[in-house]
């Protein structure tokens, strides 16, 4: 009985070790142990971007073509971080992933009329703007749109990068 009893402890212990136990028993070197939690991070940043994309199943035809840009952009800067790692001495091999926040941003011109006030009482003196703008539209009828004056690029949420260096 005494016996079974320092067996349960001895496996309490081994299970309150956590992280520590787990490594001390798999003996994973430094290296091996970066490759692992890289691979975890990896997908806890792809498991972040799919759930922020949960609504984008209700997309019309222009905001696929929108995606598909999107989706140009993260590629076009995936490589390009990919050629900046692997420049670097003794980086090696070099993977990277991006993952970004939202989409491309239009910002449409606007038009608008101020007028301001002032007045003066004595030694105190007001002054007041008052101001109403409204979008530049281009075209007539139903092919009618704002005049796009620049688009902001996607923000990036995340980056993972891996080495073999």
């Amino acid at each position: 009985m005494a016996e079974n009893a320092w067996k349960v402890k001895e496996s309490q212990d081994e299970k309150s070790d956590g992280l520590a136990g787990f490594l001390s028993k798999h003996k994973l070197s430094k290296r091996q142990l970066a490759v692992v939690c890289a691979g975890v991070l990896g997908l806890i940043l792809i498991a972040m971007s799919s759930l922020s994309g949960a609504e984008d199943g209700k997309k019309t035809s222009g905001e696929n073509s929108v995606r598909v840009d999107l989706t140009a952009y993260e590629t076009q800067m995936e490589e390009r971080l990919t050629d900046l790692v692997s420049s670097m001495d003794g980086a090696g091999k070099a993977q990277v992933m991006l993952t970004l926040d939202c989409g491309s941003e239009p910002i449409y011109a606007t038009e608008g009329k101020s007028t301001q006030n002032s007045k003066q009482n004595g030694t105190n003196a007001e002054e007041s703007i008052q101001g109403e703008n409204s979008y530049v539209v281009i075209g007539s009828g139903n092919g009618e749109s704002g005049l796009v004056l620049k688009t902001l690029e996607p923000k990036i949420r995340g980056v993972a990068v891996l080495c073999d260096g």
